[in-house]
């Protein structure tokens, strides 16, 4: 029987995970849906991702694609996914896809979203959803800076070692939105044709110290040049970031 293309759009709570791609025995968001798939057909069969996301990192809009029988409908597989899946992951569509698409190598950009809360408490409803930055903000200062990412360049300076081979570490990032919500809340967008391990991080943690005024555009500026994450400011912690869409 001829396998149909399927492409899956997920969203799932980080810190349930060790993030996105298998790593047993440790609980992965692919190892929950390769499972969930064994358990459907009574066979395994292979999930590929859009990409990776750490330990901690929030998706709303990742993005997988996994050959199947076609013995079930889109919406059969919708439902049946969701009810063999552990509480923190969901499948939000199944949509029959062509046979040359895939996940990873077909996508043709990431938009990330990273929350932080600019209070002097956390609320509880917000505890592993958002980065606590209690001290005020400079916004202008940090909206300054985040023009200066825009654009293709070498973020070598602001990725962390993935632990395998890479071809290059310049991107394109087609844009950075910085947008106050309900007073405390500040979101950070950021559109990209690529993004490199713990990129999104990393920015954020040098755009937080420029808005405390602890590093200037000019200081930021040098380090983007210099090319050595040993320059840049520590990576913002995961709990704050979201995979939210997936461009094809």
């Amino acid at each position: 029987m001829k396998h149909q293309n399927f492409k899956l759009t997920l969203a799932y709570r980080g810190e349930d995970f060790y993030g996105w791609q298998r790593q047993d025995p440790h609980p992965t968001v692919q190892l929950a849906l390769e499972t969930a798939l064994k358990q459907i057909f009574g066979k395994p069969f292979h999930v590929a991702g859009s990409g990776r996301t750490d330990r901690g990192v929030h998706a709303i809009g990742q993005v997988a694609s996994v050959q199947l029988p076609p013995t079930h409908s889109s919406v059969v597989l919708l439902r049946a996914l969701n009810f063999h899946l552990p509480p923190g992951v969901r499948v939000v569509s199944v949509h029959p896809a062509k046979s040359k698409f895939h996940a990873r190598f077909s996508a043709r950009g990431k938009t990330y979203l990273y929350r932080i809360v600019n209070a002097p408490f956390l609320h509880p409803m917000e505890i592993g959803r958002a980065w606590h930055v209690p001290r005020p903000l400079d916004l202008k200062a940090v909206r300054q800076a985040a023009r200066l990412f825009v654009g293709k360049h070498d973020f070598a300076s602001f990725t962390s070692n993935p632990g395998y081979e890479r071809d290059s570490t310049v991107r394109r990032l087609r844009a950075i939105r910085i947008t106050r919500k309900s007073g405390s809340v500040l979101e950070i967008t950021f559109d990209g044709d690529g993004f490199l391990y713990r990129m999104v991080r990393n920015l954020v943690g040098a755009l937080i110290k420029v808005g405390h005024g602890r590093l200037s555009v000019a200081d930021l500026k040098k380090v983007l040049s210099a090319r050595s994450r040993s320059t840049a400011p520590p990576t913002a912690p995961a709990e704050g970031l979201y995979l939210l869409k997936v461009r094809y």
